[in-house]
């Protein structure tokens, strides 16, 4: 299981709740954020070792968030998240660094996996060395 907080940012609050509730419950620690400036302040806070983002929300959207993340906290993995499958966008998420991109509607279970495939890879990528 990975160690650190899973931010969820969604402009759907049904989206965020299922989140919360099924990955606590799995002993998750979970943050919540209704667009991407909020996601965003959520990661400058730091702790945040996945983030999962929909493309489409009002304000600042889940692309542009993703972009501002891998600057700040280039070792949180993003997963976007979307009911609308568009190939430019989800090309772009992904050349931004996105892991992947999930689409809706997706299960509790399919989300568990993807964390067990997330920690797998962190556990194995060398991390950068900020300080150095």
């Amino acid at each position: 299981m990975p160690e650190g907080k899973i931010l969820i940012a969604d402009d759907e609050k049904e989206i965020r709740n299922l989140f919360v509730e099924s990955l606590q419950r799995q002993g998750f620690e979970v943050l919540a954020a209704r667009d991407g400036r909020e996601a965003v302040e959520m990661i400058r806070e730091g702790g945040v070792i996945v983030a999962f983002l929909d493309i489409r929300m009002p304000g600042l959207n889940g692309i542009d968030a993703l972009g501002e993340i891998v600057q700040i906290s280039p070792n949180t993995q993003v997963v976007m998240i979307t009911g609308h499958y568009e190939d430019t966008t989800v090309d772009e998420a992904l050349r931004k660094g996105s892991f992947l991109c999930l689409m809706k509607p997706f299960k509790v279970r399919d989300v568990l996996a993807l964390l067990d495939v997330l920690d797998a890879r962190a556990s194995s990528a060398p991390r950068l060395d900020l300080a150095a």
